[in-house]
């Protein structure tokens, strides 16, 4: 069955999969890589919905809370952890020019657009192996990105949701202490990627091991600067 719009689409349901905002799906992603790969349970994951964090906190005058949780925060046993979460799809810059490098952008990190600081413990910048929106080989490259993952053995389909252990096949994660952050804003090119600015912060969402291990680096990170 096609799309409603698209008729390239395999599905409606993968269409719309398609089309969702880059911060609602930054934060679907994380808290899917929470759940499967780091293994914190739903109670223990607070991801607001809100686009710009929980409206209840940032702009009650009465609630109790103190703490902004931002793009979401986990509890563990020395505390809550914040976190802010920046979701890149492919990017091809200078494609008028004739260039064809894919890469990921991340911006606004240490600073908001209107130049103010930030405040978070752990940023979570997640890698989407999907085209931008306006792409029209989007469904071509995804297909080609099914291929590779069902080669490699993992598991994948063109209607693979985001919230699904599966879409992590599809996913690379930087997973940055705060204060290791130098830049307010850095890209990575894919066909470089071991050469990129936080490459010892990278996991591929294929390679649970290596999610855990860079989840558990960080943590550790935060911890010894938290004594210090």
């Amino acid at each position: 069955m096609a799309g409603f719009l698209d008729k390239n689409a395999p599905s409606e349901e993968a269409e719309y999969s398609r089309y969702l905002d880059g911060d609602i799906l930054g934060k679907i992603i994380t808290k899917n890589f929470l759940m499967n790969c780091a293994g914190y349970t739903t109670d223990e994951i607070f991801v607001p919905v809100g686009r710009y964090g929980d409206a209840d906190i940032k702009y009650s005058n009465t609630n109790p809370i103190c703490l902004d949780p931002g793009d979401g925060h986990i509890k563990t046993p020395n505390g809550n952890l914040t976190f802010e979460i920046k979701c890149a799809r492919i990017n091809i810059a200078n494609r008028h020019a004739g260039k064809s490098a894919e890469n990921w952008a991340f911006s606004n990190i240490r600073r908001t657009p209107k130049k103010s600081e930030k405040k978070y413990d752990l940023l979570i910048a997640v890698g989407v192996n999907l085209l931008g929106l306006e792409d029209q080989n989007y469904w071509a490259h995804l297909q080609e990105s099914k291929n590779k993952i069902q080669q490699s053995g993992g598991d994948f389909s063109l209607e693979t949701m985001p919230h699904q252990p599966e879409f992590l096949n599809l996913c690379s994660f930087f997973i940055i202490p705060f204060k290791d952050v130098e830049k307010n804003y850095f890209r990575v090119t894919l066909h470089k990627i071991s050469k990129s600015l936080y490459h010892q912060n990278l996991a591929l969402g294929s390679d649970p091991d290596r999610c855990v291990e860079v989840w558990r680096n960080a943590l550790k990170k935060l911890a010894n600067d938290d004594s210090c």
